[in-house]
């Protein structure tokens, strides 16, 4: 993690705050907080310590990185005897635990797999010859990085898999067959601003053309990002997490790395408004999500019952046709929290 320390001149006063430098998957202080942080100001002078500020902040966990915390105005200019001046923050391993998940996910190095693939393209550049129709929207990428990146996309753009099709004619001018052009691809991706856009394609160099109907165009794209910068968009542009849909993706494409970034960041954002919806619809068909969601909501069923979600699952259960299982597995959990309190 870095910081920014900032200690600034306010009138007649001075202020302090500490502001987060915002990584690349942060959205909130949410898991900053897993620590505790005090900010100090001291004047030392003649072998005699002035105490000038000495706070513990207190930081709601939804607050957004951009925004620094502190205190303002905190001593007057005028009470400083030109001594040293000593300014800082104390960091200690103080876990935020918000409904008991306390699991952080820790950057790695850059994967070999991605350096490969860039790797490649400086020696043998290769132009996107994939285009992917996400319900309609058309994008592009390049097949040597898909490969690379994912094993899933390397069985499909060769062939191996049934979803796989090689495109003849538009990327053939002789229209000759060697025996391996045969292969046409059903399935499409969007990469925002690394992609090529649409009328910059030629059609003649689109090799595999595949469609995507299940997922939505911005979950999609976010993997795609991922597949080319390991960097994940985990909000669409009205700022909704598309956590949940980018766990489905990679657990559908393998993609383990990123399966275990969106579970934890599921997690993170569990709440009593989406519990119900993440625990009947996406949990229960996964073990390692299921038991920290099904503890989640056995803790706090009381409230989440009379809860307009769980309401609206109520209502609809033609669409979960796995809530009696799930709802005795939530009771049991529920009566074990009663019996140990």
């Amino acid at each position: 993690m870095f910081w920014q320390l900032l200690f600034q001149s306010e009138d007649e006063s001075y202020g302090l705050y500490l502001k987060p430098v915002a990584g690349p998957d942060e959205i909130t202080w949410r898991g900053r907080l897993k620590l505790s942080y005090k900010i100090f100001i001291k004047e030392i002078k003649d072998n005699r310590t002035t105490e000038l500020c000495n706070s513990n902040l207190v930081i709601p966990p939804d607050t957004k990185i951009i925004y620094g915390f502190g205190c303002s105005k905190v001593f007057k200019k005028s009470v400083l005897q030109n001594g040293e001046l000593i300014i800082g923050v104390t960091i200690k391993n103080l876990e935020y635990k918000e409904g008991g998940f306390s699991k952080a996910y820790s950057p790695k190095s850059i994967p070999k797999n991605l350096i490969d693939a860039w790797k490649d393209q400086l020696f043998d550049y290769q132009p996107a010859d994939v285009e992917f129709n996400v319900q309609g929207e058309k994008f592009y990428a390049c097949s040597s990085i898909l490969s690379k990146r994912s094993e899933y996309f390397a069985k499909i753009l060769s062939g191996q898999w049934s979803e796989s099709t090689v495109v003849q004619g538009e990327n053939d001018d002789n229209n000759e067959n060697d025996g391996n052009d045969n292969v046409t691809n059903d399935s499409k991706i969007q990469l925002k601003d690394n992609l090529t856009k649409n009328n910059e394609i030629s059609t003649h160099q689109i090799k595999h053309r595949i469609e995507i109907y299940e997922y939505d165009s911005i979950t999609f794209s976010s993997m795609l990002e991922y597949l080319y910068t390991n960097q994940v968009i985990w909000t669409n542009k009205d700022n909704d997490s598309i956590a949940v849909g980018l766990f489905r993706l990679a657990d559908q494409y393998l993609l383990s790395d990123l399966r275990e970034r969106a579970k934890i960041r599921i997690l993170n954002e569990l709440n009593l408004s989406n519990v119900s919806e993440i625990m009947f619809n996406l949990a229960s068909r996964y073990e390692d999500l299921k038991g920290p969601v099904l503890k989640f909501m056995a803790k706090n069923f009381e409230e989440i019952n009379n809860s307009q979600e769980f309401k609206n699952v109520l209502a609809n259960l033609v669409n979960y046709p796995n809530y009696n299982v799930v709802l005795s597995e939530i009771w049991a959990e529920y009566f074990k929290i009663q019996r140990v309190k």
